[in-house]
């Protein structure tokens, strides 16, 4: 591993002065950049440690709804009572997270911030649009696990468990930057490679995320979280479907959001207008799940994984309801 200084700064003005000054980067719990580093794909001269900084590792709950500081643990959110009754498909989701060790460790910021798993991206051999470079080498390569939508110009998947159903809650993002602090919904934070393709997140230079605020107008008492994966171990899902029902209890006022299978998270509204409690919606929505995909030679099969996914979603939330 390539030597680096560790600066703790005690502000966040000294964080962002110091990712400024130096070839630096931030880190959280180090699960992502530590392993970046290793592999040689990542290569700071210091980096920036945010446990130090105050007011990140809390969760508050007001009658706005809850927000929730980007040094949190995963395993915290998850176990949390407040979100556990109020947002549940947000602690659902983080319990297929990765393994029981590394949710102790990673944070929710981290989990939001973390680069993408495709493997040209992460070996140092090959240069590509996401770094620097160009093209997609995943196209015409091994793309088994990539993304069958928006996969023009980079075809990596957004990793992170969090941001789909931060997307269906419509999550405010709060960000810390060189002008005082700025927000943004998670639709906005999350980008594709077609308004940068060196970036995932809506950070400018020097930016750190500081919390995250789940919206009271925006829960669900119908909802359901749904994956496939390789194996059933520590391993990464091929595809995902999050799915809230009637939000604020507002009639029809659906979110289905698809997690890796595309850059960024994935609203499907057209399947949402397909939810409409007929004898025929699984059938209408799942049917269409593959609209507007371009698969690449390997990853076809997320297709009907995506089909049977919904429909899954779909009965399982019902079911939810009717209970």
């Amino acid at each position: 591993m390539r030597p680096f200084k560790v600066i703790r700064p005690v502000n966040e003005k000294e964080a962002m002065e110091q990712v400024s000054e130096d070839n630096a980067s931030y880190m959280a719990a180090g699960t992502d950049l530590l392993n970046r580093i290793k592999e040689h794909v990542a290569s700071p001269d210091s980096v920036v440690d945010l446990k130090s900084l105050p007011g990140m590792n809390t969760i508050e709950v007001t009658d706005q709804g809850i927000w929730i500081g980007a040094l949190v643990r995963l395993s915290a959110v998850s176990s949390h009572a407040d979100v556990l009754s109020r947002f549940p498909a947000v602690c659902e989701t983080i319990i297929h997270a990765a393994t029981p060790q590394i949710r102790n460790m990673a944070t929710v910021g981290g989990n939001l911030c973390q680069k993408p798993r495709c493997w040209y991206l992460r070996h140092e051999g090959y240069s590509c649009v996401k770094n620097g470079g160009t093209g997609c080498w995943a196209r015409d390569g091994e793309n088994e696990f990539h993304g069958i939508f928006d996969n023009q110009i980079c075809s990596a998947t957004q990793p992170s468990n969090l941001a789909p159903v931060f997307v269906a809650h419509e999550a405010v993002i709060e960000i810390a930057s060189k002008d005082g602090v700025r927000e943004l919904t998670a639709d906005q934070f999350f980008i594709g490679p077609a308004s940068d393709p060196l970036r995932e997140v809506s950070l400018e230079e020097g930016e750190f995320v500081r919390r995250v605020m789940l919206p009271e107008s925006t829960r669900a008492g119908s909802w359901a979280y749904e994956e496939a994966r390789e194996k059933q171990s520590f391993d990464w899902a091929q595809a995902s479907v999050t799915l809230l029902l009637d939000r604020g209890g507002r009639k029809g006022d659906h979110r289905v959001v698809l997690g890796a299978v595309s850059p960024a998270p994935l609203r499907r509204s057209d399947i949402e207008k397909k939810i409409d409690g007929s004898d025929d919606e699984i059938a209408e929505a799942s049917g269409i799940a593959g609209a507007g995909a371009t698969p690449l030679s390997e990853n076809g099969y997320k297709i009907p994984m995506l089909k049977g996914l919904i429909g899954k979603a779909i009965r399982s939330a019902r079911s939810r309801k009717e209970g």
